[in-house]
C-alpha cells in the first residue's frame, strides 16, 4: 500500500487562515513581483495567493486539477487553467509560485516537475512549503522536504537560489533561472 495515497485530496479548504494579512503582504513584497510580470500560481487550489498577487500584478494565472473556484477567480481577473502541475509545460511565466505543493510534486513526479519548471519559468521559481519540524497542520512529517532538499532539486535543474526567508511554519525560497543549461 502506498502511504501517499490520497494526501493531496485531503489538503483541505486551502491556505486561508494560515497567513495573516501582514504575513501575506510580507510574502508578496519578498517575491518582488512587478506590475507587468506574469505569475503562475502552480497548484494554487482556492486561489488564496493568486488573489493576493492581484495587488501587484494584473497578469495572474492559477493552474490546478480542481476547478471548483475558477468562476469566482475569473470574475476577479485571475486567469485559470485546469491541469496537472506534473504535466503542464505549455506556456511561460515570469514567476512560477508554488505554495504548499512542492512536496507533493517531488513525490508524485520528481523528474517531470523539475523539467517543467525549467520550461515554464522565464525568470523565477518561488517555493513556499512546510518546514519539516513544524507541527499542528500540513502534510505528514514523512512527506515534508527540507530547504536543502528543495535547493538541491532546483539547483540541479538549472536554477540558483537568490533569496530565502523563514516564516513560523514555512520556508520561502526564490530561485532565478540560470542562463547556462
Amino acid at each position: 500500500m502506498n502511504p501517499y495515497n490520497g494526501h493531496r485530496s485531503r489538503h483541505g479548504a486551502g491556505n486561508a487562515g494560515r497567513f495573516s494579512p501582514d504575513i501575506m503582504k510580507e510574502i508578496i513584497d519578498f517575491l518582488g513581483i512587478g506590475e507587468e510580470d506574469s505569475i503562475l500560481d502552480l497548484g494554487g487550489g482556492d486561489g488564496f495567493f493568486s488573489k493576493g498577487f492581484l495587488s501587484v500584478s494584473k497578469n495572474v494565472t492559477l493552474l490546478d486539477k480542481v476547478d471548483s473556484n475558477f468562476k469566482e477567480l475569473e470574475t476577479m481577473g485571475i486567469n485559470t487553467i485546469i491541469g496537472d502541475m506534473c504535466k503542464f509545460h505549455d506556456r511561460e511565466f515570469d514567476t512560477v509560485f508554488m505554495a504548499n505543493v512542492y512536496h507533493d510534486a517531488a513525490y508524485e513526479c520528481h523528474d517531470s516537475i523539475r523539467n517543467n519548471l525549467r520550461l515554464i519559468a522565464k525568470k523565477n521559481v518561488a517555493i513556499l512549503d512546510f518546514k519539516p519540524d513544524a507541527s499542528g497542520f500540513g502534510p505528514p512529517s514523512w512527506l515534508r522536504l527540507s530547504k536543502q532538499q528543495v535547493i538541491s532539486d532546483l539547483v540541479s535543474s538549472g536554477f540558483k537560489l537568490v533569496r530565502e526567508k523563514d516564516l513560523e511554519y514555512h520556508y520561502l525560497l526564490i530561485f532565478e533561472k540560470s542562463e547556462l543549461r
